[in-house]
């Protein structure tokens, strides 16, 4: 059988030579490039596709992302893997929703840990060439619409392995901060407890199936005051490795709220009132919403009179909870972050 063809890419010569040192013993089942220029990588690419490409995130000439993109639209099968700095992991969120990304490494990474993702790169590949099924219009369709769910999505199997991610799914272990992803793929916390916890539910979940309960979990954040929402379920459908459990994640620091186009359009309410109603959702007391939009306060109550009359509701609480069960999308045009950012530490 021809060797898989694995390519690495860093404009860092050391880094390569110790890539290259550390993996000699995959020689004999790798058949490996080492390049420090992008320009070279895609002319390779072009001439005989690779099957996993591991790319550093921050280069001169074109960025990590924009190297996976051109690599993915020569050939789609190749998939990528990201090295990426700690400083850097905004650029490796851009990249997992961008871009064909696999799997993200914090540098530096040991060669056994960036091997044993390749392996299992390769795997999920083999799956696909196996499966076409599962890169058909409808699946592309599916991913589409979940990465624009306000909601992080992350299904796993019974031992936890991730086996799929949304974007914002994605965003959430990518952060580090309460739910990870392990170098081999596991789901975990960063407390040892609540791992323990999360992978018990999860196994719970698959067992029972499709009678199994949804179960809640809170996961403790060190860079915010509030955990992070998980509720853990049972999915009627089944993978290569069995069934599978899906976790649910809201970050309750992080408001997903309607766009003001799409209140107006959905509640009659001119600008200015939809405007107000957000406001409001937000937690905001009138006086402070007045404020914010620049207008007096007797004019934010008449305005807030015109809107419980179109929204018919006669309390405040009321138009809150019709204005949070409109629909939302997960994108930089409708996420909704809190007013008051916590310190850093």
């Amino acid at each position: 059988m021809t060797k898989p063809r694995i390519l690495f890419v860093d404009d860092e010569p050391h880094v390569l030579d110790g890539l290259q040192r550390a993996l000699r013993s995959r020689c004999n089942s790798w058949q490996m490039s080492f390049l420090v220029s992008p320009i070279e990588a895609i002319a390779e690419q072009r001439r005989l596709p690779f099957d996993v490409a591991v790319v550093d995130m921050r280069m001169p000439v074109m960025s990590g992302v924009e190297l996976i993109k051109e690599l993915g639209a020569l050939c789609p099968g190749t998939t990528a893997i990201v090295l990426t700095g700690a400083t850097d992991i905004e650029s490796a969120i851009a990249a997992i929703n961008e871009a064909n990304v696999f799997r993200f490494y914090a540098k530096p990474c040991s060669a056994e840990v960036l091997a044993a993702g390749i392996d299992q790169a390769l795997i999920q590949t083999a799956q696909k060439n196996a499966n076409p099924a599962m890169m058909s219009p409808d699946a592309t369709l599916g991913l589409a619409t979940l990465n624009r769910l306000p909601t992080g999505v992350v299904v796993v199997d019974a031992d936890a392995n991730i086996l799929f991610m949304n974007s914002l799914g994605t965003e959430y272990l990518a952060s580090g901060d309460g739910l990870t992803m392990s170098p081999t793929g596991l789901c975990r916390t960063n407390r040892q407890a609540e791992t323990a916890e999360l992978h018990r539910l999860v196994k719970l979940a698959v067992d029972a199936g499709g009678d199994a309960m949804a179960h809640a979990l809170a996961v403790t954040r060190e860079e915010a005051d509030r955990p992070l929402s998980v509720v853990i379920a049972p999915l009627p459908a089944e993978h290569s490795n069995g069934r599978v459990a899906v976790l649910l994640i809201n970050d309750p620091e992080r408001q997903s709220l309607p766009s003001v186009d799409t209140v107006t359009k959905l509640f009659d309410l001119t600008d200015a009132e939809a405007r107000l109603a957000l406001a409001l959702s937000e937690g905001q007391r009138i006086e402070d919403a007045a404020e914010k939009l620049g207008i007096t306060v007797n004019s934010a109550r008449t305005y807030l009179k015109r809107i419980f009359s179109k929204t018919d509701v006669t309390r405040q609480a009321e138009l809150v909870r019709l204005i949070l069960a409109a629909p939302t999308l997960s994108d930089l045009g409708a996420v909704k972050r809190p007013s008051q950012s916590r310190p850093s530490r």
